[in-house]
């Protein structure tokens, strides 16, 4: 049986062509070229390089790729089982490798702008449909107060608009915020709003019992 190396050479002879024609349209360096016909793996860069290598030489040869590198396969195993092949390329010919081309880097950063864009612009939609975050801190729902003055403090989303009881508040850089209410002794409804920049509101209430003074 022919070796694959015999079988590049007879097809790239019938087809008259040199080294350097098939190196200047598959890029692949003409030692390599000839260290596959010669059958040397010791002088190729890796067993993937070499699979990759076969199915393209092959296919511009007009062989059978697929038949090429199961000839390859069958010629590799006798040869690792004689000694014959150096420790660097005696890896198990079906063995998964991964490594980069420079094709892969770009398809690999081309994804992950593609999906940070995404991100991005999730964000940003979730950023117009949705209302602002809102908390109160204190008072708490149902909290007795001793004192008319009453302190609201809360958070929201720092580009947002708040007002207490429908009066405006002004905001920390981070969003936090802090007024004092005067309210009449009894029960108390206090109601805290907050507007997005996009005009999406949230309101939280607040019953607190004020108790008299007297």
């Amino acid at each position: 049986m022919h070796t694959v190396g015999e079988i590049l050479k007879k097809a790239r002879i019938e087809k008259k062509l040199s080294y350097e024609d098939i190196e200047k349209t598959l890029r692949i360096r003409k030692k390599f070229l000839i260290a596959l016909e010669e059958n040397t793996w010791d002088k190729l860069p890796s067993l993937p390089y070499i699979k990759g290598f076969l199915r393209s030489y092959s296919a511009l040869l007009e062989l059978k790729p697929e038949e090429v590198i199961a000839i390859f396969r069958r010629q590799f195993r006798q040869q690792e089982k004689s000694g014959l092949l150096p420790d660097g390329i005696t890896k198990p010919v079906n063995e998964y490798s991964v490594y980069f081309t420079p094709q892969s880097a770009v398809v690999i950063i081309t994804l992950s702008l593609i999906t940070l864009l995404f991100i991005y612009l999730f964000y940003q939609y979730r950023g117009v449909i949705s209302p602002p975050k809102l908390t109160i801190i204190s008072p708490a729902e149902g909290e007795t107060i001793p004192s008319e003055k009453v302190q609201i403090h809360g958070m929201t989303d720092n580009d947002a608009v708040v007002s207490v009881n429908n009066q405006k508040i002004a905001l920390t850089d981070n969003g936090e915020f802090t007024t004092i209410l005067t309210l009449s002794p009894g029960i108390n409804t206090i109601v805290v709003e907050s507007t997005s920049k996009f005009g999406k509101k949230k309101i939280i209430n607040r019953t607190v019992q004020i108790q008299s003074t007297q």
